[in-house]
């Protein structure tokens, strides 16, 4: 498997170097410095995927992104700093909408920290596989216009009527693009509220809900623990804390200890409390990502009257959790993401 670094620092450069030529059957196609020269050196080189930081100077991540996805379609893993992260995690979430597969936040590839390079060269392993396709210049839908005499921030920041329907969405990997994708393609007034537990890094969570709040017609928050749900809303789970649906259909967030390898929030336990919660009137789906979280919670939506949805290998980055549901008889329907949005819809009438 041949990588391409991408990095404006000479230290980082060496280090990523270093650390995948001593992984076995891998080999560093070359590393390169700014964005410029990664689009020339992806023709030149045939990498099988990129390891690219967003923020260099001259042409960033994003344009080369855009261009590498336009002229030669390749795998991409898109890493951002720590530092002046707002801007990083915009830059990073747009070039996610332009065809990058995935973000992380740079690992600290210290000698004493070897977990840090395994996960990421497991990560490379996996993106490497992963088919891409010309990747056109997305435009942001734009939002209806306020009626006459109404507030237009009104839809956006003011809630007045409870979800009698939940649509619950789990994703991991290439989930972020998935879920811009899903969203866009539902009404403003649907009448459901829809939760959320995407797999990704905690710095890149705020960052997230402001992109996909603006990149969609509905409302998009962080949920808050004991939070009502509503119509036209979408909660995304915060990282690191359960999110699970009450009796009282509020969304609770639990803090407990999670150990290595699960997921902290779980789609099985968002999935599970709300089977338990709103049963028939609830709508389950899994999306993208590795692993297999939210198949056992898929199923016991199913098993309490709920109509289920798994997204198709064919449109899927990895398909390891639709798979999974699929495999389990969890998902009454596998459809690609396009169709994914049309079938709530369907539903929800």
């Amino acid at each position: 498997m041949r990588v391409l670094v991408v990095d404006d620092s000479r230290l980082h450069r060496a280090a990523f170097r270093a650390l995948l030529e001593r992984a076995p059957g891998l080999e560093v196609a070359g590393a390169v410095a700014d964005g410029l020269e990664a689009v020339e050196a992806v023709t030149r080189l045939r990498p099988d995927v990129l390891l690219m930081d967003v923020r260099m100077p001259g042409v960033d991540g994003l344009e080369a992104t855009r261009r590498i996805m336009a002229e030669r379609p390749t795998p991409i893993l898109l890493m951002t700093a720590q530092d002046n992260l707002d801007k990083e995690v915009g830059l990073a979430l747009r070039a996610l909408e332009l065809g990058a597969l995935d973000l992380i936040a740079k690992p600290e590839l210290a000698a004493t920290d070897a977990a840090a390079g395994q996960r990421l060269v497991a990560r490379l392993r996996l993106l490497a596989g992963v088919p891409v396709i010309s990747h056109p210049h997305g435009r942001r839908r734009p939002r209806p216009p306020a009626a006459e005499g109404e507030d237009p921030g009104l839809a956006k920041t003011t809630f007045h009527r409870r979800a009698g329907r939940i649509v619950v969405v789990a994703a991991s990997t290439g989930g972020p693009s998935a879920l811009k994708a899903l969203l866009a393609g539902l009404p403003g007034s649907l009448p459901a509220a829809v939760v959320v537990v995407q797999h990704i890094d905690a710095s890149f969570h705020d960052g997230l809900v402001r992109w996909l709040d603006e990149e969609t017609p509905l409302t998009v928050v962080t949920p808050i623990d004991g939070q009502d749900l509503h119509m036209g809303s979408v909660y995304l789970a915060p990282q690191r804390r359960y999110c699970e649906v009450t009796e009282r259909r509020r969304l609770a967030l639990v803090t407990e200890p999670f150990g290595a390898g699960q997921h902290c929030p779980s789609g099985d336990r968002l999935f599970a409390s709300a089977a338990r919660a709103y049963g028939g009137k609830a709508v389950g789906v899994v999306l993208t990502g590795m692993g297999d979280d939210g198949a056992r919670g898929l199923l016991a939506l199913q098993r309490a009257g709920a109509p289920t949805i798994a997204q198709d290998e064919a449109t899927s980055v990895i398909y390891g959790m639709p798979r999974a549901a699929a495999e389990l008889g969890a998902a009454d329907r596998v459809l690609p993401l396009e169709r994914i949005a049309p079938a709530i819809v369907e539903l929800l009438a």
